[in-house]
């Protein structure tokens, strides 16, 4: 993992090794004053973004696990062209001329990629990965395939899984609309149909927004109920009014969103 540049004495950035595009996964780490230890990988929902640019969500999540002695790692994937803003609310085209022709597998790989990057510099120290939407798949799949990266001891990664938004399947019109996109399009025949069953971590937590357009209530719920990991370490949280994104409540854009995740987990795995 080559370090590329210390923006401010607690944040740095790195570079690693990418699949598709650019061939770049940037990698930006936001060190806490008072650390306590836990490595938190956060990735991504599909044809997304994790930096610390002003409006991007991961900047605040950042900065709240970061106040509460986590250590977050934003993770942002390959991709031919990295200027959302310029493309504002035409998603389409962002999505062309970003993604087209990169697959699933090269997506799961560049997350693969950084995990065992990140893992490098924090030997010994504990990881947990927190995936948005598609991110909760590939997050479940990096547990699922007992990542060790060389870590002493032979210890798998991750120890421990956050998923937000992530079901089973979409809604069907969302399914018809979506699946035929770039990333998407490969997902059902790359990613092992035994992936739940193969779970190795200590423990899931799972958010669904109350207003997710993406996936039910039903759908979420089914992740749990079929991952290999005891009942007792399963938990399940529904966030009142949030979209599928954790943007906006009831319409209206809301960082308390992000913040009562983290209360949620910092009370949950104290």
């Amino acid at each position: 993992m080559k370090k590329i540049q210390e923006c401010c004495p607690n944040i740095q950035e790195y570079l690693i090794s990418g699949t598709f595009g650019d061939k770049e996964v940037r990698v930006v780490s936001c060190l806490p004053e008072e650390p306590n230890g836990v490595q938190v990988i956060l990735l991504h929902g599909v044809h997304s973004s994790a930096n610390m640019s002003e409006h991007n969500k991961f900047s605040l999540l950042s900065k709240l696990l970061s106040d509460r002695g986590y250590t977050p790692w934003l993770v942002e994937t390959s991709r031919k062209i990295r200027n959302r803003q310029d493309f504002s609310n035409d998603v389409s085209q962002w999505i062309k001329k970003a993604f087209s022709g990169k697959t699933f597998a090269q997506e799961q790989q560049d997350v693969f990629n950084a995990i065992c990057g990140i893992s490098s510099v924090t030997p010994e120290r504990p990881i947990w990965i927190w995936g948005f939407s598609l991110g909760g798949i590939i997050a479940i799949a990096a547990a699922s395939q007992n990542l060790n990266c060389g870590r002493a001891g032979g210890s798998p990664l991750p120890e421990r899984i956050i998923i937000s938004g992530t079901g089973l399947r979409a809604f069907e019109d969302v399914e018809e609309r979506m699946m035929s996109l770039p990333i998407l399009s490969t997902l059902r025949s790359e990613i092992a149909p035994n992936m739940l069953s193969l779970v190795k971590a200590k423990g899931l937590i799972s958010f669904r927004g109350s207003c997710d357009e993406i996936f039910s209530e039903e759908s979420c719920r089914g992740v749990l109920k079929e991952v290999s990991i005891p009942e007792r370490e399963k938990h399940f949280f529904i966030i009142e009014g949030a979209d599928h994104s954790f943007r906006t409540r009831n319409g209206k854009a809301d960082p308390n969103i992000m913040r009562e995740m983290v209360d949620h987990i910092a009370k949950t795995w104290t």
